[in-house]
């Protein structure tokens, strides 16, 4: 692309912390998960229980609200739960034992509905989002003590080759060296939530297509259509040439689609590729209501938020932590004198040459490391932006001798605004984001 994107890359990094599983929504997923070890194990002991698909995989994106979604219906997020043991005997009956132990634990929960491979309970939807959680269980045989993995079909009784386990750990040794890899998948999900098409495009798919030759490029927005144009040249083909493929799968995963709805899925990611490609590589400055039409109203709506000068977490190489572990939380501004006003969130003082002290969260400095990000008023002799090590009390960067407290000096008339980034030095990603704290400066 001649265009260089990256300009844009933390309008995307806030609309991925944006859409990342909330802590909450983890929690309950960890909690169903926890229980279901002790539920099923209580009642073979020969079994092992884990979880398989997007939410192991680190793809999983937050649902949609009731009010965010087009049909006024907000979306669901889910675990998929395998239960793998040798000891199952036929599948309809592996099934019907599955159904047994959820129906004495979760009751009326337990969805009436007899899917193909697995039982669905409906644990707890939100009462401010309408969103809803359900998890499936999965009963999967396995022989040579895992060698070779089969899932249930219901519809003839048998069991089928399926080895969910081996792609979960092919693809997160894939991922391993391409930090922003899971940020795209996740984008991609959202943009076919949003055009409504959850149903139809399933995710395995999704993430079939992005994987497939991928090349980390300069910036998000980059990715995003690279791999919109992707998804266009292959359900612009006839349906019988439509071919998904991905490593441990022996099927073609386009089958998961049914043929009616290629022409909806290439419709609506071809709009949103258009509008990209015109608002990102045409536009100096972008219609980012036009982008949100596609992306949600998570994506952000006003440039002059995002100045050049704001420096991205991608530019350093660091990626966002998308597994549900992502912490957002308050900065702690420890300063106040007598002409002063404070909230959580805001800090407003007359004068000049104000000593501040910002204080995050702490975390072991052998295994995590931070940097702090300011951004002074508009019109400030410099505006700053970039990410930095923590400043002692003498205002040099790297100088205190606790990284995760910051000293600054106020010396612009406005409003300034700092936060900070946690990372995990192993693998690069983003823990735990500082909220904006903003600093009102009256002179």
């Amino acid at each position: 692309m001649s265009k260089n994107l990256s300009r844009y890359d933390t309008l995307f990094e806030d609309f991925i912390i944006r859409i990342a599983l909330t802590q909450s929504q983890a929690q309950l997923i960890d909690d169903t998960l926890g229980d279901a070890i002790s539920l099923f194990m209580a009642n073979f002991n020969d079994l092992e229980v884990y979880a398989q698909g997007s939410y192991s995989m680190g793809t999983i994106v937050k649902p949609l609200t009731a009010k965010q979604s087009k049909n006024g219906i907000a979306g669901e997020y889910d675990i998929d739960i395998v239960l793998e043991r040798e000891n199952w005997n036929e599948p309809v009956g592996a099934l019907l034992d599955t159904r047994n132990i959820l129906a004495d634990e979760y009751a009326d929960k337990v969805d009436k509905k007899k899917r193909e491979s697995c039982e669905r309970v409906y644990h707890s939807r939100d009462s401010y989002t309408d969103v809803l959680f359900h998890a499936d269980y999965v009963p999967i045989k396995s022989q040579f003590y895992g060698s070779f993995r089969y899932v249930a079909r219901r519809s003839d009784n048998n069991w089928v080759k399926s080895d969910t386990k081996k792609l979960k750990e092919w693809f997160l040794e894939y991922v391993s060296n391409k930090p922003f890899l899971q940020a795209l998948i996740v984008l991609l999900k959202r943009i076919r939530d949003y055009a409504g098409l959850t149903s139809e495009l399933p995710s395995i798919c999704i993430i079939a297509i992005a994987c497939e030759k991928y090349e980390q490029l300069e910036s998000y927005a980059e990715d995003v259509i690279v791999a919109l144009r992707k998804i266009v040249d292959t359900f612009s083909k006839p349906y019988g040439q439509i071919s998904i493929k991905m490593p441990t799968i022996d099927e073609n995963l386009a089958r998961k689609i049914e043929a009616a709805d290629c022409s909806k899925i290439r419709i609506a990611f071809q709009s949103c590729l258009s509008t990209l490609e015109n608002e990102l590589l045409e536009k100096e400055d972008p219609d980012l209501d036009k982008i949100r039409g596609f992306l949600s109203d998570d994506f952000p709506s006003d440039l002059s938020n995002y100045p050049e000068c704001l420096e991205a977490l991608r530019r350093r190489g660091f990626g966002i932590e998308l597994d549900g572990s992502l912490k957002l939380k308050e900065i702690e501004e420890c300063n106040k004198n007598a002409s002063s006003t404070k909230s959580k969130v805001w800090y407003k003082y007359l004068g000049k040459g104000q000593k501040l002290k910002f204080v995050a969260s702490e975390y072991d400095k052998s295994k995590y490391a931070i940097r702090w990000q300011v951004l002074n008023a508009e019109g400030s002799e410099n505006r700053r932006g970039e990410l930095f090590k923590a400043r002692g009390k003498n205002g040099i960067e790297g100088s205190g001798s606790n990284e995760f407290v910051n000293y600054e000096t106020e010396s612009y008339d406005g409003i300034h605004w700092i936060k900070y980034f946690i990372y995990e030095k192993n693998t690069q990603k983003v823990v735990e984001v500082g909220k904006k704290f903003h600093v009102e400066v009256e002179l």
